[in-house]
């Protein structure tokens, strides 16, 4: 199944309210991955730019916005930023297949091979 990592922010209401009363947020979010067919496999605080981050797996991508919308839903957070996690070993058989099919396609380097900037721009 697709590994995911999603940081996210909560209002500054939410942390108001967190500070005030404690909340076993990774239960929850745990709850509703779940109930999505996928996995919480971790749940830290951090500091910085986001309050959370999360890794999970789920079905698809989908799904995977279908859960941070549910996740979302209730105002509490302020954005979320998730990335796609990909294993070594599918990071390898990518490294295999680049560049295997005809596509045509020329880097700016090489269609740019052997060009002599002589200036005169002005």
């Amino acid at each position: 199944m697709p590994l995911f990592m999603t940081e996210t922010k909560f209002t500054d209401e939410s942390l108001k309210a967190l500070a005030k009363k404690t909340s076993d947020r990774p239960a929850f979010v745990g709850n509703v991955i779940e109930a999505y067919g996928g996995k919480l496999h971790n749940f830290y605080w951090v500091f910085g730019e986001y309050d959370i981050v999360m890794i999970y797996d789920a079905p698809d991508n989908k799904t995977t916005m279908a859960i941070l919308l549910t996740l979302s839903a209730g105002g509490a957070v302020a954005s979320h930023k998730t990335t796609a996690l990909i294993s070594n070993d599918d990071a390898m058989a990518a490294m295999d297949l680049a560049e295997t099919k005809k596509t045509g396609y020329k880097s700016p380097r090489k269609e740019w091979e052997g060009w002599l900037d002589e200036g005169g721009e002005g």
